[in-house]
């Protein structure tokens, strides 16, 4: 970096503190390695001094670490923040009532109904659905899933508890979950005029009857399905493609009997990405440091006329404790198997074979 013993002083500290507090957190660094080792390593790879700064500097004014003591925050906040405020606004429907009388909402037998007819979901292993349901204790195991397939089993024990807690009809509200979204893709897309992702597959496998799934044996016929994605991190520009693809899908088919919102514990905002961008010295520079080898066909599905700003050109400085998203600049989490090394590298779970 050629500092001088005055920046030395300066930065040292500050680097440790970083160290200490979040970054040694991170879950794919190699036996061994911690930040500090990781951001040696990384720094030198850049050719130039300049560059090692604008790296340095783009790092200590932008990286966004979420911890893994911020994430369980986040879950168990999401029943207060995010559901019960619609089964309280259910229930004050039902009733007719004014939806600011939660207590009483609250203590009524609708409540209690509306919320055991209510199924949660986890969309991938990262919605901690389990740590969900601990956080309130008045969800029941059997109506929590941590996955979106289920066996008919399943479905039978489910019902069966249903009936016996007193409620005749089936399922009428869904909470989907899951920790993390920046561009939606893997939700709900729409590629070579097929519609596809895992909210799609959901939604199909109740009114499409799905073959594979069958969660339409444990909704109810009768009634219209409401349908609550909850992302505890999220960026906005996720959430508007999420919502403009889901109604475009509805008009395609209207007869699909659902209406849905999207939720966000934790949104990240445009300007995280404007601001990156316009850190131009550091982006334009990381082109020349782009591995071209992470352009396989999961890559491909988003915008990737500049792949070295993430998949689908997301550009987010964001790393998560357990793994960094590909959405964030690939400079920050190129794999160790690869011509550059990140700073917080990343293990794939889609690969071409």
């Amino acid at each position: 970096m050629d500092w001088s013993p005055e920046e030395i002083s300066k930065e040292r500290p500050l680097l440790q503190a970083l160290a200490n507090f979040k970054y040694d957190e991170y879950q794919q660094f190699s036996p061994g390695t911690r930040f500090i080792e990781s951001l040696v390593k990384w720094l030198s790879q850049f050719e130039h001094i300049e560059e090692r700064r604008w790296a340095y500097d783009f790092i200590k004014d932008h990286l966004i670490f979420i911890s893994n003591n911020q994430i369980t925050h986040l879950v168990n906040i999401t029943y207060a923040e995010k559901i019960n405020p619609v089964i309280v606004d259910k229930t004050a429907t039902s009733i007719g009532i004014s939806k600011y009388l939660v207590r009483k909402i609250a203590k009524s037998t609708h409540y209690k109904s509306i919320l055991r007819r209510s199924l949660f979901i986890g969309l991938s292993d990262g919605s901690r659905i389990d740590q969900l349901r601990r956080s309130y204790t008045r969800i029941s195991n059997e109506q929590v899933l941590s996955t979106y397939s289920i066996s008919n089993d399943k479905i039978t024990d489910m019902l069966g508890e249903l009936k016996k807690s007193g409620i005749k009809k089936r399922f009428n509200t869904v909470f989907l979950i899951d920790d993390f979204t920046a561009s939606g893709t893997s939700y709900f897309r729409k590629k070579d005029n097929k519609w596809g992702g895992k909210i799609y597959k959901f939604i199909n496998s109740i009114y499409g009857h799905d073959a594979d799934i069958k969660f339409s044996d444990l909704i109810e016929p009768s009634e219209r399905l409401d349908i609550h994605i909850i992302f505890y991190i999220a960026t906005e520009d996720a959430v508007k493609k999420l919502n403009d693809n889901i109604i475009a899908f509805k008009t395609e088919y209207p007869s699909y009997n659902f209406q849905f919102t999207i939720g966000t514990v934790q949104l990240l905002e445009q300007n995280i990405k404007d601001n990156v961008l316009k850190e131009t010295n550091f982006v334009n520079s990381i082109k020349k440091y782009y591995d071209d080898q992470i352009n396989d066909s999961h890559y491909k599905m988003g915008k990737h006329d500049d792949p070295h700003l993430g998949f689908n050109e997301c550009s987010l400085p964001l790393v998560l404790n357990h793994n960094t998203p590909n959405n964030s600049l690939p400079i920050l989490w190129f794999p160790e198997d690869k011509k550059y090394i990140g700073l917080f590298p990343r293990v794939t779970r889609h690969k071409d074979e």
